[in-house]
């Protein structure tokens, strides 16, 4: 009987080991069934039944019991194995969100693991690393540190930790700004563990390993205002324009983002979000120009309307007093007809067919001097926008500074509408003349290049100067030669040139005898200098003395220069009371059709010429002559002898602010007793012993005052006399006349 039941335990054991078995596989599950929750007791009780042949049996075994421990595992989305991306702009901010899932059979909570910037937050790249934002199911807390976001997580929960129930989330993001000038990608990580409590016959327990989160963030250029403007001079001299062309591209590789409308200016011509483009009109010389006409679409985006201002802070649709023209781009427009991704321009260079807007406007230029300088007038073009970083952005606005959430104001903006300097990113420059060019010169004697000559024209004026050496050349003889000693010195001519024109010029000099003159004697040269000047416009400074072949007159400016005539090594000759010198050209090099002349003239030994004449009243005393024959070579006794001194001041006359030599204190002496002079120039006087003296008393055609008379006390009888002309003016002449009886 015991060996039969004991074959029937047997025989249970083995029916009943299989169900043991079979418990064991269900609580293995597959990776994709849910796991056992921790602290599950398993129970197991065999029973069996049995018969003796008349009565059935129950048998039950003891009850063996198991519990389920804790099994802690994760996930982190997204896993390192296939990392996440947020696109990120040099200067931007990003939130690299990851999703902590509780997939262990447990509540549990989650700590970070590792070091930050090694395990955690940015790990590589160009990016700066700002918090961790953290939610555990009691809304977003930020942490600088890895520290403070496990003690959060381990006690912030009414000082306990946050369990996260199986299958249960929590997000730690991770925050940071790209670096300026960031390129390539920025990593960032987020490494962590979830640990579940001990409790219901469990052990505490930490998943192992840890679990890491990726993003490989790639580094994009943001959207980008790339403009450029170009400038047409036309019309006339006098009714100058500038046609302007404003073109805008956005050369970044993001798409442009419109600026909310309360950052925006003020008037009723932004109707919205958008982007607007301004550009003030500039001003010449302190003169503000102004509009001329309306401006015109040559690539219109969907809905873009001009806009105008009178001080760039209100902006209406009305021309009247416009100071800034401007376009504004509603955000309908934007990415469509305008603002997306368009790579290949540049700042200041935006080609036509890769303009996403472009437009045409003239204004009215200016008549004043320098207009046609290339430099006369700078014109910027500016612009507002915002980029995909979540920023407004323009030339003067510190970059992703200024919030596109609404908060910023229009005086934050202002300055990009305010913004002068075309290299800021957002804007453009163009510099132009205002004017076509007009050239024209004047040269002329120092002080006076608008002088005109003898025949009224500006061609004839002159410089007359006596070269005296040193005050050592000091006489002339009529009908003689006056010499220049070897080693005498330079002579200097300064003159004077006005550009008449209305854009800088430089002017070659050039010198050639002039006509109606001598030519220097041979080795005698003409050469140029400055007589200093400071810079002013496109012409720079030149030191007093340089050698010069030109001269830089900024329109509307008269600069000097010298002419400076030096003779040679040895003694030269010049003819008493003729004319050296040259015309002095000036030719304009931006137009050498454009000249102008002016002569400088020089007298050696003097200006003031006396020329001696006789007549004679043959066989007729001088009570009564009536008859004189000019130049008789002879003479009888009792003749009565006509003398006639001529004289003359050779120096040129005539036109107007001319620079000549005229004469002061002239005095002419006549004495007939008299000698002097030397070698072919000496002479001796003889007429008093000849004849009974002065007749009478001369006569001077200009009231010049007689007296000087010797032995006096009248004029008969005398042998000698004085004429005091005084002053003669260049150009003047008289005669002074007096009678003779040959004894």
């Amino acid at each position: 009987m015991q060996s039969h039941l004991r074959s029937l335990l047997r025989l249970c054991a083995v029916v009943v080991a299989p169900v043991v078995v079979g418990l064991g596989i269900v609580t293995a599950a597959p990776a994709f069934a849910a796991a056992t929750p921790a602290g599950t007791a398993i129970s197991n009780t065999a029973t069996a039944t049995y018969s003796d042949g008349t009565n059935t049996y129950n048998s039950q075994s003891n009850t063996v019991t198991t519990t389920v421990q804790n099994a802690p595992s994760m996930t982190i989305a997204p896993p390192q194995g296939t990392p996440g991306a947020n696109t990120v702009s040099p200067g931007g901010s990003v939130t690299d969100t990851y999703t902590l899932t509780n997939t262990g059979n447990a509540a549990g909570y989650f700590q970070l693991a590792g070091a930050l910037g090694t395990a955690d937050g940015v790990t590589a790249g160009l990016g700066t690393f700002t918090q961790f934002v953290v939610n555990a199911g009691a809304g977003n807390q930020n942490f600088a540190t890895v520290a403070a976001v496990n003690n959060y997580l381990l006690t912030g929960n009414a000082g306990g930790p946050f369990l996260t129930a199986i299958n249960g989330t929590i997000t730690i993001a991770v925050q940071y700004t790209a670096n300026v000038g960031a390129s390539g990608t920025i990593t960032t990580n987020v490494t962590a563990n979830v640990t579940q409590p001990a409790g219901s016959g469990t052990s505490l327990q930490t998943s192992t390993p840890n679990t890491v989160g990726q993003y490989n963030d790639p580094v994009v250029a943001d959207a980008r205002m790339d403009l450029q403007k170009l400038a047409v001079v036309g019309g006339t001299v006098v009714a100058p324009t500038v046609q302007y062309t404003v073109r805008a591209n956005n050369g970044g590789s993001r798409a442009m983002v419109a600026v909310k409308r309360v950052s925006l200016p003020a008037g009723a011509g932004i109707t919205g979000d958008g982007v607007i483009l301004t550009d003030k009109i500039p001003s010449y010389n302190a003169t503000q120009l102004t509009l001329n006409g309306t401006p015109a679409w040559v690539t219109q985006p969907t809905g873009a309307t001009f806009i105008y201002s009178t001080d760039g802070t209100t902006w209406t649709t009305s021309t009247v007093g416009a100071v800034y023209v401007g376009a504004f781009i509603p955000s309908s427009a934007i990415t469509g007809s305008f603002g997306a991704s368009n790579p290949g321009s540049s700042q200041g260079s935006v080609t036509g067919a890769q303009a996403q807007a472009a437009f045409t406007y003239t204004i009215n230029g200016s008549t004043a001097s320098g207009a046609a300088n290339p430099t006369a007038i700078t014109n910027v073009v500016n612009s507002i926008y915002a980029d995909q970083s979540g920023y407004i952005e323009g030339p003067g606005l510190s970059v992703q500074t200024l919030k596109n959430d609404g908060t910023t104001t229009p005086a934050q903006t202002a300055p990009a509408i305010a913004n002068s300097n075309g290299a800021l990113t957002g804007s453009a420059q163009v510099t132009s003349a205002c004017s076509p060019v007009a050239n024209s010169v004047l040269n002329g004697p120092n002080g006076f290049p608008g002088a005109t000559g003898p025949d009224t024209t500006t061609n004839t004026d002159y410089t007359a100067v006596s070269y005296t050496n040193g005050a050592t050349i000091l006489s002339a003889v009529n009908g003689a030669t006056v010499s220049v000693p070897a080693g005498a010195a330079a002579i200097t001519i300064v003159n004077s040139l006005q550009n008449t024109g209305n854009k800088d010029d430089t002017y070659n000099l050039s010198a050639a005898t002039g006509t109606g003159l001598t030519a220097l004697p041979a080795g005698w040269t003409a050469t140029f200098a400055s007589a200093g000047q400071g810079a002013s416009g496109s012409c720079g400074a030149v030191v007093a003395g340089t050698v010069i072949t030109s001269v830089c007159v900024p329109s509307g400016s008269t600069v000097n220069y010298r002419v400076l005539y030096t003779p040679p090594a040895g003694a030269t000759t010049f003819n008493s009371y003729a004319g050296y010198g040259d015309a002095v050209t000036a030719t304009s090099t931006n137009d050498n059709t454009k000249t102008n002349i002016t002569i400088d003239e020089m007298f050696v030994g003097g200006y003031l010429k006396l020329t001696k004449a006789l007549s004679v009243a043959s066989l007729q005393p001088c009570a009564t002559a009536s008859v004189f024959t000019p130049g008789a070579a002879n003479v009888n006794p009792g003749d009565c002898i006509l003398y006639t001194i001529t004289y003359l001041n050779v120096a040129p006359s005539g036109g107007t602010n001319d620079i000549t030599l005229n004469a002061s204190s002239f005095v002419i002496t006549e004495d007939g007793a008299a000698s002097g002079g030397g070698g072919g120039t000496a002479y001796t006087n003889n007429w008093f012993a000849n004849t009974n003296g002065l007749f009478a008393v001369p006569v001077d055609s200009n009231g010049g005052a007689l007296g000087g008379y010797n032995p006096g006390p009248g004029a008969a009888g005398s042998s000698k006399f004085t004429d005091t002309v005084g002053a003669l003016v260049a150009g003047a002449t008289g005669t002074c006349t007096f009678k003779v009886q040959v004894k």
